[in-house]
């Protein structure tokens, strides 16, 4: 008959910490990636604001010249008339 061979406590308390250890570090490289995750999402949708953002003033700079804009700006902003026009003013 053989006799059982029994695994040393040694061997079992360190094979068992090695085992935590790796569960743990798996744990929090998980949480890690997940943290990192979140915040390049976060970015990317920045990225899209900005890129919208962008878009509206090269449309902008591109109408700036334009003698449409200048008079718009003129008649919005600045109060200003055409000669022979009349200034209507609501007083409500």
């Amino acid at each position: 008959m053989r006799k059982k061979k029994r695994l040393n406590p040694l061997v079992f308390i360190l094979m068992s910490g090695l085992i935590v250890y790796f569960i743990v570090t798996y744990i929090r490289q998980q949480e890690e990636f997940s943290l990192i995750r979140s915040e390049l999402r976060a970015i990317e949708h920045k990225i899209k604001q900005e890129e919208q953002i962008q878009e509206k003033l090269l449309e902008q700079q591109s109408k700036a010249g334009t003698d449409e804009f200048i008079e718009s700006i003129a008649r919005e902003k600045l109060g200003m008339v055409k000669p022979g026009e009349r200034l209507f003013v609501d007083s409500e």
